[in-house]
């Protein structure tokens, strides 16, 4: 009967001791597999993602200038101050019908009567008058105080000759003044002929920034002498 029972109690204790050590599985799960490296040393190395490219159209413009550094704001003016020429305009003839020369001789006496006036001198010689001169002639001179309108012959000039005849050249240009303080430039008109400076007109002006400035000049000349001229430029000296 003793042995019976330490029997019994030696086969209890192993029931309990298997059933300590074992755990149980659910039906249909797969138990995790931890797989090592071969190489320790190559399981440690993490390579990171590469950061993406910024791309080729993006521009930084920092906010402020650091030291050292010039940031230059774009402008659309050039760095001259000389003025910018918006528009030149010659016209060529402004009569139709060239002007005797008795009439050029009393309403221009200066120009008319001189002898070494004109481009084909041994020493070029033009003259321009303002326009506030040409409207003075227009309506001293012609019946419709404008160009192309019948002409006021004066008395004396009754039955004489019309030869050599005369015309006009307007020379018209509109500029936009891009100096940043207020100045006093010199702007020349040179008169081009032959790929030659004939004349120079010369006019004095207080120039400011942005406020448009209108020169209009008109070049009594020889009316074989029109196609001559060649162009105008423009030149500019800052005082």
């Amino acid at each position: 009967m003793k042995s019976s029972t330490i029997f019994l109690l030696v086969l209890l204790s192993g029931i309990i001791l298997a059933a300590g050590c074992t755990v149980p599985v659910s039906p249909g799960a797969t138990p995790q597999k931890t797989t090592l490296s071969a190489n320790p040393a190559a399981a440690a190395v993490v390579t990171p993602a590469p950061s993406p490219l910024p791309s080729a159209t993006t521009t930084f413009w920092p906010s402020a200038a650091r030291v050292g550094e010039i940031t230059t704001v774009p402008t659309t003016r050039v760095a001259s101050d000389n003025p910018y020429l918006e528009n030149l305009n010659i016209r060529k003839r402004t009569f139709v019908n060239p002007l005797p020369d008795c009439l050029m001789q009393k309403a221009f006496p200066s120009v008319a009567r001189n002898p070494e006036y004109g481009i084909q001198q041994v020493v070029p010689k033009l003259t321009a008058i303002s326009e506030d001169d040409y409207e003075t002639f227009l309506r001293k001179y012609t019946e419709g105080e404008a160009e192309n309108t019948q002409l006021k012959t004066p008395a004396v000039c009754q039955n004489t000759g019309n030869e050599p005849t005369w015309n006009f050249i307007e020379v018209r240009a509109i500029l936009v003044p891009t100096n940043f303080n207020p100045s006093f430039y010199t702007i020349t008109e040179n008169v081009m002929s032959d790929g030659k400076i004939v004349a120079e007109f010369k006019t004095d002006k207080w120039l400011v920034i942005d406020e448009q400035v209108i020169l209009t000049v008109y070049i009594p000349i020889h009316a074989d002498e029109v196609d001559l001229v060649d162009n105008v430029e423009m030149t500019y000296t800052r005082e």
